[in-house]
């Protein structure tokens, strides 16, 4: 991850995209210092000690386990009924990495 002081509106608009959100250029110069207090606190989580904490540690959580019993699906065509977009069954989704189309 790049140091926040080097983050650029650009940036703020990359990971818009990247979210699907629409921001406009006034937005997206407004929200560059919340972008990078966010990322500079990330980075601050670097120095926390976390050696001894078991990466799978929940709390709280027990017996989260439900029977793996099968059950029947939904037809296809009302899955796709409620898609924006559809080709020969399918979803049709736009690109989300390597640009357009």
């Amino acid at each position: 991850m790049a140091n926040a002081s080097e983050q650029t509106p650009s940036r703020v608009r990359e990971t818009a995209l990247l979210a699907r959100l629409a921001l406009s250029d006034e937005e997206c110069e407004r929200l560059e210092p919340e972008f990078d207090n966010i990322l500079t606190h990330l980075e601050s989580l670097k120095e926390l000690e976390l050696e001894e904490v078991d990466r799978t540690a929940t709390v709280g959580l027990q017996n989260i386990f439900r029977a793996d019993e099968p059950s029947p699906s939904l037809p296809a065509e009302r899955l796709l009924d409620s898609a924006p977009s559809t080709t020969d069954g399918h979803y049709v989704v736009p690109r989300a990495v390597g640009g357009k189309e």
